[in-house]
C-alpha cells in the first residue's frame, strides 16, 4: 500500500471515529507496551485459528 493511500485510509477512519491507536488500545487491555500488545494479538489470532481448525475436524 502506498503511503498516500495509507494516509487517506487513516484520514477516513479519523473522520468516521473508527481510528484506533495501538498505544491506547494496549493500555486499555492492560499491556505495558505496543510490542506486548502485538505479541498478545498474534497469539490470540493463532489460538482462534487453531480452535476453528479443531472445530472443523470434529
Amino acid at each position: 500500500m502506498s503511503s498516500f493511500k495509507r494516509k487517506m485510509q487513516r484520514q477516513i477512519q479519523k473522520n468516521n471515529g473508527t481510528l484506533l491507536h495501538k498505544k491506547v488500545v494496549a493500555r486499555k487491555m492492560g499491556c505495558k507496551s505496543v510490542e506486548e500488545y502485538n505479541r498478545r494479538m498474534a497469539r490470540r489470532e493463532k489460538n482462534l485459528k487453531e480452535m476453528e481448525d479443531n472445530k472443523d475436524g470434529k
